[in-house]
């Protein structure tokens, strides 16, 4: 039998097997890292200047030939020293006073035990000494530990490391071998392909074989989540790619694309499948609070873990927040953490775009595999979503209230938030002058950053030490801020502006990302093959270049798979502008009640804005509606009166339901048969003029007006329609108000599904 082969790094393997200890979310710093790496640079440069012979951040490979595999090893040991002895040295960073660290740490030796047995099995040698080193972040000070291997030690420790690791990876890998073997017979899960999904599946087939990018505008109606989880899974089975992504921002979609995943496992498929959910949702307290004091699903979590991921593997396929959190209580671990280690060895990934795209959040241990194929659902909101991830914003109301705070108390941090608050103030009196409320720039704050940096250095000093105080959390936040801020600063560039904005009484500083396509190109190239699709990817040039794309992008256009006729659209030219709005009311309420009652049933209408859908509420209350029952969206509705509300579709005839275009029931929900047998959408969807929207149309210049406004209105629009028709039985009819629709600029920006669109008239009654 052939045997497996593993490529892994030295510090990998020593994780994945040794790892102890605690998940613990408090402050360490995020200057940490950076200054662990200057402390490993000093000691390094000290050892060059006393040693003869001494050689840092040697690479090191071997390859081990095991019983069932081939483990090919690699990594770079800190530091060799080849005097009258060799020295493997190992070095480690550490705020601990020297008088609490001994010569225990397992994981700390460890990494060094392997790199000296590589070392000494390339070289012949027969012992070899091994020296940890700790270097103190604060003092520079350096404790080393030394001892003396032998080869035959060393070998020992190693051997069953790599045994540890071979078992669990041999494990992966059968399981693989089953999936594999499983996908080779199973067939598409329904009876017959609507039409154009044969197509999605062959081209999503070969855009994943080829290692490529596929923009996909396909009606509702085609199936899409399926057409290309089947293709995904299809070219698994072949040994393209390691895992499947799918993204999405709406828990609906999720809850669709695990459904696809059910269907093909009752054809036979073997496939582990998890849904990844926000931490906050996922967490088993009532507080949240990471870290073992405070938690005992953080307590000793990586001396746990290994022994859950082997038993949800074991035994689970599809791994929801549910069966998460049952292995959770089981085993008192973290249920959030616990999903993003199992993610690593499951199939299918169902999650939120920022777990992929938002460098604060993103799946770095992901992402460092190439073998993702990742699948974009409803891709025209990944726009909006990429600026919001690509910009950081900071407030003057925050900052103040910190330098409150600190006053008495830390001196050198209350002066550093007084020049920045400083720097607000000057901003917010250059919008006075200037007689506006807000500007903008196409220049990052530079002279800001180099004091956001000082703030940063001086509130670590204080964090660090952990003691709580009054205003504790609220400088904690305002150091992620600050963070998270000068993090923004290192992708500022040509597709950025700085926006300086008056908020009520407050002020903002904003480094808008107005151009998201250049950080969604960096990230989409570090996945093996993408698919973005949508019912409303048009026009389809658009989204290509927001969204990462270029000329080289393989297209797809399909048409809807449902007869025309299934679909009736009208459009009543009523002048809907704001300045018209109030003197049409009226008449929008007459030709609505009009077109209702030419076929009675459920009806959503789409209004412009919740103050618009609160006007014509009003309106529509006051007058004798025969046979209908009317309802209405409220703002901020949880998921649990998102779902009833929806009920009322499947419990009700004749409702007439006020929800707002755009908003959580245009788009995603699926509504069938009787269930929604019309959409009344009230204007363009065009967005609300404010300075980001302003600041887009100035950007593209002649492209602008289209790209802040008409695009994204449009796309509301379609969204709203495609509630109608969900499947090949579905009957509807559209009502479209507002007389733009009847222009060429609109006209050719409705899909050629919806014509003939007839008029429709409020004498027609």
């Amino acid at each position: 039998m052939d045997k497996v082969i593993i490529k892994e790094s030295v510090r990998n393997l020593v994780e994945f097997c040794l790892k102890k200890g605690h998940i613990d979310n408090r402050f360490s710093g995020s200057a940490r890292a950076v200054d662990g790496i200057k402390a490993h640079q000093k000691l390094q440069a000290d050892n060059e200047r006393i040693y003869k012979n001494y050689e840092k951040e040697v690479y090191l490979t071997y390859k081990f030939e095991m019983e069932k595999s081939v483990i090919n090893i690699e990594g770079r040991a800190d530091g060799i020293i080849i005097e009258d002895k060799i020295i493997i040295e190992e070095i480690k960073s550490t705020y601990k006073n020297f008088a609490y660290i001994d010569d225990l740490n397992e994981l700390h030796w460890a990494q060094a035990k392997i790199y000296a047995f590589m070392y000494g099995k390339q070289n012949k040698v027969e012992e070899i000494y091994i020296r940890l080193s700790y270097v103190h972040l604060e003092t520079d000070e350096v404790k080393s530990f030394e001892k003396k291997f032998t080869m035959f030690e060393l070998e020992e420790f190693t051997l069953k490391v790599l045994k540890e690791y071979e078992n669990f990876i041999l494990f992966i890998n059968k399981q693989r071998n089953i999936r594999n073997e499983s996908i080779k017979l199973i067939k598409f899960p329904f009876e017959k392909y609507r039409e154009g999904q044969r197509r999605l599946i062959n081209i999503s087939y070969c855009t994943i074989k080829e290692g490529e990018r596929l923009f996909v505008q396909a009606p509702t109606g085609i199936g899409k989540t399926i057409s290309t989880i089947f293709p995904s899974v299809k070219a698994l089975g072949e040994e393209i790619g390691e895992r499947i992504i799918y993204l999405t921002s709406k828990t609906i979609n999720r809850e669709v694309a695990e459904d696809a995943f059910k269907r093909l496992r009752q054809e036979g498929l073997n496939f582990k499948s998890i849904i990844i959910t926000a931490k906050e949702k996922m967490c088993c307290n009532d507080t949240f609070d990471c870290n073992p004091e405070n938690c005992k699903y953080a307590n000793e979590y990586y001396s746990r873990i290994r022994i859950v991921i082997l038993d949800v593997l074991k035994n689970e396929e599809c791994i929801s927040s549910e069966i998460l959190q049952k292995y959770a209580e089981k085993y008192a671990v973290c249920p959030f953490e616990l999903s993003l280690d199992l993610s690593m060895y499951c199939d299918g990934i169902i999650c939120d775009y920022n777990y992929i795209f938002d460098p604060r959040v993103s799946l770095t241990r992901m992402l460092e595999s190439n073998g993702n194929i990742v699948l974009i659902d409803e891709a025209h909101n990944l726009i909006d979503r990429s600026r919001n991830m690509y910009s950081a914003t900071l407030c003057k109301s925050q900052i103040l209230n910190c330098k409150k705070i600190t006053k008495g108390k830390f001196n050198k941090l209350h002066s550093v938030l007084g020049k920045i608050n400083n720097y607000f103030i000057d901003l917010r009196n250059e919008c006075d002058e200037k007689e506006v409320e807000w500007f903008y720039e196409a220049e990052g704050p530079k002279e800001l950053n180099k004091i956001l940096k000082l703030f940063l250095k001086e509130s670590e000093e204080i964090l660090v030490r952990g003691s709580k105080f009054g205003g504790y959390e609220e400088i904690l936040q305002l150091y992620f801020d600050i963070n998270a801020f000068n993090g923004t600063m290192q992708l500022y560039d040509k597709n950025y502006v700085t926006c300086m904005k008056k908020e009520s009484k407050d002020f903002q500083l904003t480094l808008f990302c107005v151009d998201p396509s250049k950080n969604l190109k960096e990230y989409l190239s570090k996945c093996y093959s993408v698919i973005l699709f949508s019912a409303t990817m048009s026009p389809i040039k658009y989204y290509i270049d927001m969204l990462g794309g270029d000329e080289k992008s393989y297209r797809l256009k399909l048409p809807s798979p449902f007869k025309k006729e299934n679909l009736k659209v009208y459009v009543s030219p009523i002048n809907i502008r704001y300045n018209y709005r109030k003197k049409t009311l009226k008449l929008v309420g007459d030709t609505i009640c009009s077109f209702i009652n030419k076929r009675v049933g459920n009806y959503i209408i789409f209004s412009p804005s919740y103050a618009y859908m609160e006007l014509l509420w009003d309106k529509m209350n006051q007058r004798n509606i025969n046979n209908y029952k009317l309802i209405k969206q409220k703002q901020g509705m949880s998921e649990e009166e998102k779902t009833d509300f929806l009920e009322k579709f499947k419990n009700n005839n004749n409702l007439l339901v006020f929800c707002v275009l755009g908003g959580m029931f245009s788009e995603g929900i699926d509504l069938p048969g009787n269930q929604l047998i019309g959409s009344i959408i009230i204007g363009v969807g065009y967005p609300k003029i404010g300075m980001e929207n302003e600041i887009i149309k100035e950007f593209y210049k002649e492209n602008g007006y289209d790209y802040a406004y008409v695009f994204p209105g449009i796309n509301k629009v379609q969204q709203g329609v495609g509630r109608v028709i969900r499947t090949e039985t579905d009957t509807g009819r559209v009502l479209l108000i507002d007389d733009r629709y009847i222009t060429n600029k609109y006209g050719v920006l409705l899909p050629n599904e919806w014509y003939p669109i007839n008029k429709y008239l409020c004498d027609n009654i």
